[in-house]
């Protein structure tokens, strides 16, 4: 099963991981919609896609905003969320309002895409979700994010149930090598990345395309769901 002229909607499509996969999408001749709520972003992301992509403006989170959303879109083959808002802090100091954004963009978002676009989704198509690490590997300050991810696995491993036989599943990805991390200083980012890649059994730090690779295969093969793909360089063992 391949890509070719299937409709793929990727939530949090304007940048990172998700813009990676947009492109890779596209690259295989997949119809591409990517979703976020900046139509600016939007529009910046579209451009280094060659303008190859639809593009959908609105807030994944809200209950509001969702059904219209996605019934404008028309059918679905492959509905991908990577979209967070991530916060890390001690459980004792985060603020309630990073909580609520962090559940707005990596749990209601899901929620709402499943319960929404769930129905147009066409047969032999597929829900994917993106968790993370955090959920395996916790530590001081991640408490929430752990939280998260690991509640959105449990939700997608009863939609694979409830929703079948539409697929649902989870890449769980690990450092990824993404402009996200241009805050840091060239010189401490390139650090923190080798320290990274020594410390993982992979001895590597993952970049846009192997996540796509990986969400590729959940998407196509239609003998996969309701399972948690980890792509993170063995970094769960480490």
């Amino acid at each position: 099963m391949d890509l070719e002229n299937k409709h793929v909607v990727i939530v949090g499509g304007s940048s990172g991981m998700g813009l990676g996969l947009a492109k890779a999408a596209l690259d295989r001749g997949a119809n591409v919609t990517i979703a976020g709520r900046s139509q600016e972003r939007l529009d910046k992301a579209n451009k280094t896609l060659d303008n190859r992509a639809r593009t959908a403006s609105f807030d994944a989170g809200s209950a509001d905003a969702a059904p219209s959303a996605y019934s404008s879109m028309g059918p679905i083959d492959h509905l991908v969320t990577t979209a967070a808002a991530l916060t890390y802090a001690p459980i004792g100091e985060i603020s309630l309002e990073a909580v609520e954004q962090m559940l707005a963009g990596k749990f209601w978002g899901p929620f709402f895409a499943a319960r929404f676009a769930g129905p147009i989704i066409r047969e032999g198509g597929s829900i994917t979700f993106f968790s993370g690490l955090a959920a395996y590997r916790p530590g001081p300050g991640t408490a929430v994010v752990a939280a998260v991810n690991a509640g959105l696995e449990g939700l997608a491993k009863a939609l694979a149930v409830e929703l079948a036989p539409l697929r649902v599943n989870v890449l769980s990805p690990g450092v990824v090598e993404t402009p996200g991390w241009d805050f840091m200083p060239e010189a401490d980012r390139r650090a923190f990345f080798d320290g990274q890649a020594k410390s993982l059994p992979a001895r590597y730090v993952g970049t846009p395309v192997d996540v796509a690779e990986a969400a590729f295969c959940l998407m196509t093969n239609r003998y996969v769901t309701g399972t948690v793909l980890h792509v993170d360089g063995g970094g769960r063992l480490a």
